[in-house]
């Protein structure tokens, strides 16, 4: 038996005046769509994937922590919002003698133009599920300085200094559970930012309270010491596309070697809670992450 060889004009596809040939519906059954009813399913907007709620497991881990879970979408709410009425948490009431709401006070670091994407909602692009904000820290403007407490801790008695809770979020896994509580918001765990005088890069100093590594966990105590450079070295630098501060690299050291890349800080939402330059990031991190209240 001789194969039987098909041969095709190419006419048959290339030619302009070759009408296309109707669509057929999934189900099989001949029927014909119209071009302008394909396009238009095609204009219809993706409707996002509902987050699924938290297990049993994850909700009961979170609270004994005294964190909370939000959504991922709502971020520039949750973390822009000034928090007037928020109760705090149980650990708050006992161990950081914060007994009502305690509304967040700006840092005015919205006001220098070349850092004005950092007060609004910024992500850690390579990371799961990292949000941060520097509207509420504090900001020296004399010293190009801000302090950025990662997950809250003392601010004095009765919370009236402002809260600086909610700031900075991780994935809902157990790891990021313990030690946020343990060694961040009872350590006082501190990033310090010193910016240079053109606002293109930031050294940033790691604080804290040595003291919980020895398991002395007196959360009123401010922050004590500073981690030296020789063991871990932090900074980050503006990109060459960026002059708001909406795109930043960071950028590590650990025992004295050569800065290596870390992560890519970028804008999701502005200090308005708008949508920001780089808000398609949001997607790639997990649609529920916990912070500190």
């Amino acid at each position: 038996l001789k194969p039987i060889v098909v041969q095709a004009r190419a006419d048959q596809f290339s030619s302009p005046h070759r009408p296309d040939p109707p669509m057929r519906c999934c189900c099989g059954s001949g029927s014909s769509l119209a071009k302008e009813e394909v396009d238009t399913l095609l204009r219809r907007p993706v409707v996002a994937e509902k987050a699924e709620p938290p297990s049993g497991l994850q909700s009961c881990m979170v609270a004994c922590c005294c964190l909370e879970i939000n959504e991922r979408d709502s971020v520039a709410d949750w973390m822009l919002s000034t928090n007037a009425t928020k109760a705090p948490s149980l650990l708050q009431r006992l161990c950081f003698c914060q007994c009502g709401p305690s509304e967040r006070v700006p840092s005015g670091i919205e006001t220098v133009p070349q850092l004005r994407g950092l007060a609004g909602v910024t992500v850690q692009a390579g990371t799961r599920g990292a949000f941060q904000t520097f509207k509420w820290a504090k900001w020296d403007a004399a010293k190009r300085q801000v302090d950025l407490k990662v997950f809250g801790g003392f601010t004095d008695c009765g919370g009236s200094g402002g809260s600086e809770l909610g700031l900075w979020s991780e994935s809902v896994e157990a790891q990021c559970c313990f030690l946020p509580q343990l060694f961040g918001r009872c350590g006082n765990s501190t990033y310090r930012f010193t910016f240079s005088e053109d606002y293109r890069r930031a050294d940033i100093a790691i604080m804290g309270n040595a003291l919980v590594f020895c398991c002395i966990c007196i959360p009123c105590l401010p922050v004590l010491c500073t981690v030296p450079k020789c063991c871990f070295a932090f900074e980050m630098v503006q990109t060459d596309n960026s002059t708001d501060g909406t795109s930043w690299t960071r950028n590590s050291s650990m025992c004295g070697s050569d800065f290596k890349f870390h992560y890519h800080l970028k804008e999701v939402y502005t200090p308005e809670g708008e949508v920001g330059k780089y808000h398609d990031e949001l997607k790639e991190h997990p649609q529920q992450v916990m912070v500190t209240y």
